[in-house]
C-alpha cells in the first residue's frame, strides 16, 4: 500500500518511507532564506520560491476538480479562471481523452514514488504530462521517471510520449514534448545518488 503524507511531502509503500520522484532528482536545496539550484547554482528568495510553489499547488488542484466535473467556479480567483482558460484552450485544440490523472504509483522495480498529473490520448498517442505553472528545467527527468511508474502500473507496451503544458498567470499555454533520450538515464543517476545518501546516514 502507498500512502502519501501532504504535510510533510513523502511516500511510504507499506510502511516505509521511499522517496519521491522531485526528492530524488533535488533540484532545490534551501539555504538561509534562499532556495538554490544545484544544476545552476540560480537562487530564488524563500518567498518567492514559496508563494510560487503554493500557487502551482492551487492551479493542480482547480485543474483536478475540473477535470473530475467537481470544479465551484464561485470558489476561484480572477486569476485562477485566467489560467483554466488557458487549460481549456489546449482542450479545444488538442482534444485529450483523459486516462486517469493526479494517479499515485510506486516502482517495485526502482523503489521510488510518484504522482503524474495528467495521462491522456491524444491523436491516438499516449502521453504522460505534467502540468507547471513556472520554470521546468527538470520537467524531462521526472516525466521520465513517471513513464517508468506508469509502464510498471498498466503492463502496456504502448510508447509513453512525454510533455509540459505550461499554464502561466497570464500568457498563452504552452504544450512542450519532452524527448530528450537522457531523461531516464539521468534519473537513474540520481536515484543511485540518493540511494547511496540514505545508506550512510
Amino acid at each position: 500500500m502507498l500512502t502519501f503524507d501532504q504535510e510533510t511531502h513523502a511516500y511510504r509503500h507499506r510502511d516505509v518511507a521511499c522517496g519521491s520522484v522531485t526528492q530524488i532528482i533535488g533540484e532545490f536545496v534551501k539555504s538561509g532564506n534562499f532556495y538554490v539550484n544545484v544544476f545552476t547554482g540560480t537562487s530564488i528568495p524563500a518567498e518567492v520560491f514559496e508563494s510560487a510553489g503554493q500557487w502551482g499547488t492551487s492551479i493542480h488542484t482547480m485543474v483536478n476538480f475540473y477535470i473530475d466535473n467537481d470544479l465551484d467556479f464561485a470558489s476561484i480567483t480572477e486569476g485562477m479562471r485566467e489560467t483554466l482558460s488557458q487549460y481549456q484552450k489546449w482542450e479545444q485544440v488538442f482534444k485529450p481523452e483523459v486516462l486517469s490523472h493526479e494517479k499515485m504509483l510506486y516502482s517495485t522495480k526502482y523503489g521510488y514514488a510518484g504522482t503524474y498529473d495528467i495521462k491522456a490520448l491524444i491523436n491516438g498517442k499516449l502521453w504522460i504530462i505534467d502540468i507547471k505553472t513556472g520554470a521546468f528545467g527538470m520537467a524531462g527527468p521526472q516525466l521520465g521517471a513517471y513513464s517508468q511508474l506508469d509502464k510498471e502500473d498498466d503492463k502496456s507496451r504502448a510508447m509513453r510520449h512525454r510533455a509540459v503544458l505550461r499554464l502561466p498567470k497570464d500568457g498563452d499555454y504552452r504544450f512542450i514534448p519532452m524527448a530528450e533520450h537522457a531523461d531516464w538515464p539521468f534519473f537513474l543517476s540520481r536515484l543511485t545518488t540518493y540511494n547511496y545518501v540514505r545508506r550512510q546516514k
